[in-house]
């Protein structure tokens, strides 16, 4: 008896197999997913937006902020610390540069208070050490860290080794900003931090490296190959963050200093390279914002005058996106000027107004460095401005 042939379907008696579900097996409910959140931001004021049309620093990224001395680097982190305040966001502060200007901070909006207390001051008239009333603390639910206070947290680090030493170190080096980062990270994932955590440095390139520091030769390679050493794992962990599913959202602003490389600067350009390396400023970094000019600061001053005295009471510089690796429709590089005052950044066209209203703090101010001008009025104050805002 002849018997048809009966047709047999591809992968019959192969069991189903789901991607999805095998991957949940594998990795676990959390970690199988694989979308980011959605993009949270550190805010800044309106002029920032109003000049990068972006509404301030990404979270769960490493942002950087870059130029000369003077362009308004230090007004845009107190600006950014004073922020991620507001919004319950923890912040570590590495102030390795040594000139925190508390005032001015809380001016810019830092939550912070100053504690009073006897302190000693050097009499010039008599030559004697004599106790006043001054500042001797600041408060607020943030840390701060000086270059002492780095070497009093984990200057006895021994960074050859990976033991302690019997004594402390009185100079930072680049590894103790990431020894510190990770145990505030190893803290949070711990449960023993239950905050999201905002790391500002100020600045790469005013400290160097452990084996620079050893081998007491100054070699920016050295510095370099630590800066690489240390923050890629540590970007990697803040950018981790990012995912759906992670409980916290970790961000880091780099403030860097800058210098121009004129041995390969093409055609005229000239070629701006990140103290510290290309690897931080660069490669590790997804929002990079450049203040001021490229081959010199190139602000304009901003001056109020009375009687032939000058008093400079803000700065413009121009700000430009210089690296946007956002997600869309954030991806775009924007450039604009802002106006650093007493208390953060305005835009020109808000200037007229700010000097109308501050005239009698300007005033105010101009008398107490300048006790000749006491019988000054307000009406004697002109105003001008002195150079051009550059590229």
């Amino acid at each position: 008896m002849n018997m048809a042939k009966q047709a047999v379907k591809k992968g019959a008696g192969i069991k189903s197999f789901s991607v999805q579900d095998f991957k949940k097996n594998l990795l676990g409910e959390e970690q199988a997913k694989s979308a980011d959140k959605e993009l949270e931001w550190i805010l800044m004021p309106k002029a920032f937006q109003t000049a990068l049309n972006l509404p301030g620093l990404a979270k769960s990224r490493i942002n950087l902020i870059r130029g000369w001395s003077d362009v308004g680097k230090s007004t845009l982190k107190n600006l950014a610390v004073a922020s991620a305040m507001k919004s319950n966001i923890l912040a570590i502060i590495f102030e390795t540069e040594g000139n925190f200007d508390f005032q001015y901070a809380k001016d810019c909006g830092m939550d912070i208070t100053p504690v009073y207390g006897k302190v000693e001051e050097l009499d010039e008239a008599t030559g004697e050490i004599v106790e006043k009333d001054g500042i001797v603390d600041w408060t607020g639910d943030y840390f701060l860290f000086t270059n002492k206070g780095i070497c009093d947290f984990c200057g006895d680090n021994d960074y050859s080794t990976g033991t302690k030493k019997k004594t402390k170190r009185k100079t930072p080096v680049i590894e103790d900003i990431g020894y510190i980062i990770n145990t505030f990270i190893d803290m949070q994932e711990e449960g023993k931090l239950p905050k999201d955590l905002f790391f500002v440095w100020d600045s790469v390139g005013s400290i160097s490296s452990w084996k620079t520091l050893q081998s007491k030769v100054g070699n920016p390679m050295f510095d370099a190959a630590s800066i690489s050493a240390v923050f890629k794992p540590i970007a990697a962990r803040i950018s981790s963050t990012k995912e759906v599913g992670t409980p916290y959202s970790n961000t880091m602003l780099i403030i860097n200093k800058i210098w121009t490389d004129n041995m390969n600067s093409v055609g005229g350009a000239v070629s701006i390279e990140n103290a510290g390396g290309k690897q931080l400023g660069g490669f590790l970094t997804r929002l990079g914002i450049h203040v001021g000019g490229v081959a010199k600061s190139g602000v304009k001053k901003l001056k109020a005058t009375v009687k032939g005295i000058e008093y400079q009471y803000g700065t413009v510089s121009k700000i430009a996106v210089y690296k946007n690796h956002l997600p869309t429709p954030f991806n775009l590089t924007y450039s604009g000027t802002i106006c650093c005052v007493h208390n953060g950044i305005i835009s020109e066209d808000e200037l007229d107004e700010y000097k109308k209203k501050e005239l009698p703090n300007i005033l105010k101010k101009m008398k107490e460095l300048n006790p000749c001008l006491e019988d000054v009025s307000e009406n004697d104050i002109t105003f001008s401005e002195e150079g051009e805002v550059e590229d």
